[in-house]
């Protein structure tokens, strides 16, 4: 008999984590396992990834488009103290309906032999999952998660011991749980995200989904970053100021970023006010990131903190020149330790600046990169990590 495995996520927006969800749900032997997914919440139009999932995966969602709508509507105008009110009763009601809706879920589908809470969405509903073996997936350095709100360091470790495992995505990551709660180290594995190279390779060359001018603009010599344009993570600003140091040193090639986020209109005031409106390009969220990413000159990534970076090892998988931020988590080890790549420290304009000159102008050092991503990797294959990720399941049965 099929084991059942319930996938529960955030939603199918754009995102690392969430390509790396669908590489895993996609590449899962069906044969084997019936796989399940709920999604807290369906965005509708803007759940671009839903097309790229398997349609034999059933979905659930938690909470109905029709009810992230009704709160888009209270968020307006806050500032009115009835608004406010009527806001805070919404918030609480909407608590109460999405455990009542999950438990129903629950119910109403077959037997669940294991739970992965892929991206921590859903912690604090575990009280409904008694009895089910659960996973849960760590994305990012819980520090830098802790430094931005996201969590609180001193009670996460509550939310955690309520997993069978708790599975960070690089060695550095792992570390740090366990330095900060050595009572769950037993509870950790590391597990490296699976990725689909020749899937990625096929839709480097794919042009179908470029207009004219885009293709226009392929024709252009440029560096490409693929990013969220948000200031909790990213960090596009210290990218934009190292871009404008290099042009004024006599740069030619333009800058195009592919992303979107709640920081778009100030990183476009941003590039008004130095002027780069003909050199600096915001493409917006892209579906095909690779043609873009294969087409470039240089690859350039700038964050204060990752998990473990998922545009990096896309373009690696590309066999693109990389300088990148020196971040935590994952950086270093995708890298290796500057063997595949350059880095920079994080904020630091003018070592990045520095560090893409070195890069382009320095033919032997971009073949040892190439030479070296060749073979580091391959540890991101789909088929290594799909494997242990099954063998790990495996383990909680056994």
């Amino acid at each position: 008999m099929k084991k059942h495995i319930l996938f529960l996520s955030g939603g199918l927006k754009i995102g690392g984590v969430e390509r790396v969800l669908i590489e895993y749900l996609n590449n899962i032997d069906r044969e084997k396992y019936k796989i399940t997914l709920f999604l807290m919440s369906d965005f509708g139009k803007e759940a671009v990834l839903r097309d790229e999932l398997n349609e034999e995966i059933e979905v659930k969602y938690i909470k109905p488009l029709e009810l992230l709508e009704e709160k888009k509507k209270l968020q307006q105008n806050k500032k009115n103290i009835f608004r406010k009110l009527k806001y805070s009763k919404f918030l609480k009601n909407e608590k109460k309906y999405s455990y009542k809706n999950f438990s129903k879920n629950l119910a109403e589908i077959s037997k669940v032999d294991i739970i992965i809470d892929f991206d921590r969405s859903f912690m604090k509903y575990t009280k409904y999952m008694r009895n089910i073996p659960k996973f849960i997936w760590i994305h990012s350095s819980v520090i830098e998660l802790d430094k931005c709100k996201e969590i609180n360091i001193k009670k996460f470790d509550r939310y955690l011991r309520n997993y069978n495992k708790i599975v960070a995505i690089c060695s550095e990551m792992s570390e740090e749980i366990r330095d900060l709660y050595p009572l769950l180290s037993k509870k950790l594995a590391v597990l490296y995200n699976p990725f689909d190279f020749d899937r990625i390779i096929k839709k480097s060359f794919d042009r179908n989904e470029l207009n004219n001018d885009e293709k226009k603009m392929m024709n252009d010599n440029y560096l490409i970053a693929v990013s969220r344009i948000e200031k909790i993570s990213k960090d596009i600003p210290t990218l934009i100021n190292a871009y404008n140091i290099l042009q004024k040193n006599g740069l030619t090639e333009k800058l195009y970023i592919i992303g979107d986020g709640d920081e778009k209109l100030e990183i476009e005031r941003m590039i008004k006010e130095m002027k780069l409106e003909e050199s600096v390009y915001l493409l917006g969220a892209k579906k095909n990131p690779f043609i873009w990413i294969k087409n470039s000159k240089l690859f350039v990534h700038s964050s204060k903190f990752e998990g473990l970076s998922t545009v990096l090892i896309e373009a690696m998988i590309l066999e693109k020149l990389i300088v990148s931020s020196l971040c935590k988590t994952g950086v270093k080890e995708i890298l290796d330790n500057g063997n595949c790549g350059l880095f920079f420290e994080v904020g630091n304009e003018t070592e990045f600046a520095e560090q893409m000159i070195k890069i382009l102008n320095d033919e032997e050092l971009q073949n040892k990169f190439k030479e070296n991503m060749k073979e580091k990797v391959k540890e991101f294959k789909k088929e290594n990590i799909i494997t242990k990720f099954c063998e790990l399941l495996e383990s909680i049965w056994e």
